[in-house]
């Protein structure tokens, strides 16, 4: 009796560690695998879930049919423009969204099955910031370095409230204090290419505002009425 239990605890103990032991390595070949996944699933989870952002860079490919091809940059009231077609609002489109609405427009310029490939890279490192007294304060694609003025341009130009004697330009990448210019000095001597205005991908800029003017008047009269006092004590 006592030899077939020990039989009996000796074939359980060996069942049991064999469970174990295919746990083990079941877990680890699941750890394995998922190990090898996560770049190709992480992709395929941005490009099905990241919403197109203003400068990001838009890429069609239209099969057989090259007229409709196009490389492109979200501009910055979120629209792109494909040939023929005309512009699309695409901000805040995923890629599967757009690819339905070129479908759906280019339907009506080519007949049967309509084979596209779309490539959408953000250009967030490629992009500067403008803020403060200008008329349309966005987020600019720039590819390399380019003058203040090419920027202020695009941002629809100053307001005029902006004071171009403190324009702050902050420059993330170099970690320095923020730069205080005087446009005007520029403009007055007509540097508007100086290496000083230069700006680079991932710079900021904050175009100040000017002080107020009825302030400016009033310290305006209360030195005149200084003066005047002065000139009575001295008479």
């Amino acid at each position: 009796m006592n030899k077939i239990l020990r039989i009996t605890a000796f074939f359980g103990v060996m069942i049991f560690t064999l469970f174990i032991i295919e746990g083990c390595s079941s877990s680890r070949r699941a750890m394995e695998e998922s190990a090898a996944l996560p770049e190709d699933v992480n992709q395929r989870t941005f490009e099905d879930t990241y919403r197109i952002r203003t400068g990001d860079e838009i890429e069609i490919l239209v099969w057989e049919q090259p007229n409709f091809n196009t490389l492109t940059t979200v501009s910055g009231l979120g629209f792109i423009a494909i040939p023929l077609v005309g512009e699309i609002q695409v901000t805040g489109m995923t890629k599967e969204e757009l690819h339905r609405e070129l479908e759906r427009r280019l339907s009506e310029f080519i007949k049967g099955d309509i084979e596209l490939t779309i490539s959408i890279r953000n250009t967030d490192g490629l992009m500067v910031s403008i803020f403060g007294m200008v008329t349309r304060p966005d987020n600019y694609p720039v590819v390399d370095k380019t003058s203040i003025f090419r920027v202020l341009s695009t941002a629809g130009g100053p307001t005029p409230d902006a004071n171009l004697r403190r324009v702050k330009v902050y420059r993330p990448k170099n970690r320095k204090p923020a730069e205080t210019l005087d446009l005007t000095e520029y403009l007055e001597n007509g540097e508007l290419d100086s290496e000083e205005v230069m700006i680079y991908p991932g710079d900021i800029i904050y175009v100040d505002q000017r002080e107020n003017v009825v302030r400016e008047m009033s310290e305006f009269l209360r030195d005149v009425v200084i003066l005047f006092g002065i000139f009575r004590v001295f008479n």
